[in-house]
C-alpha cells in the first residue's frame, strides 16, 4: 500500500501546484476565462485533501515515521495555513469578472504561494526526521 500511498500524495501536491500556478496567473493580470479558475477551485480543493490524507496514510504505513514527528506536525500546520488562504482568487475573480483582483486578495495569494512552497520543502527534506 506504500506505493499506492506515495503515487497519490505526490498527485494531490501536484494538483496543489497546478492549482497555484493558475492563481497566480491571475493574481499576475492574465485574462482567463472565468470557468477556467473556477475549474482549478475544486482540483485546490482535493490536493488539500489529498495531501492531508494520504500523507497521514504514509506516516502511519511507514515504520521509519510516525504522525506525531516534529516534519509531519509542521507539515499539518502548513497545510491548515495553506487551507485557509489558499482559495480566495477564484472567488475575487469572479466577483470582479475578470478584472484584477483587488490587492488584499493578492497579498493572500502569496501568503498561500509561500505557504505551499514551504510544504513541498518539508515534503521532501522532512527536517527533524
Amino acid at each position: 500500500m506504500t506505493d499506492a500511498f506515495l503515487f497519490l500524495h505526490l498527485l494531490s501536491a501536484a494538483s496543489l501546484v497546478a492549482a497555484v500556478v493558475c492563481f497566480t496567473a491571475v493574481v499576475r493580470g492574465a485574462q482567463l476565462p472565468v470557468g477556467v479558475v473556477r475549474t482549478f477551485l475544486p482540483l485546490w480543493h482535493a490536493g488539500l485533501v489529498g495531501v492531508f490524507v494520504f500523507g497521514l496514510a504514509l506516516a502511519i504505513d511507514i515504520d521509519d515515521y510516525q504522525p506525531w514527528d516534529v516534519w509531519v506536525l509542521i507539515a499539518i500546520g502548513l497545510w491548515l495555513a495553506a487551507g485557509a488562504t489558499g482559495d480566495k482568487v477564484p472567488g475575487a475573480y469572479k466577483e470582479t469578472d475578470g478584472a484584477p483582483i483587488p490587492a488584499s486578495v493578492a497579498r493572500t495569494h502569496w501568503i498561500s504561494v509561500l505557504v505551499v512552497v514551504l510544504l513541498l520543502a518539508d515534503m521532501i527534506w522532512k527536517p527533524w526526521a
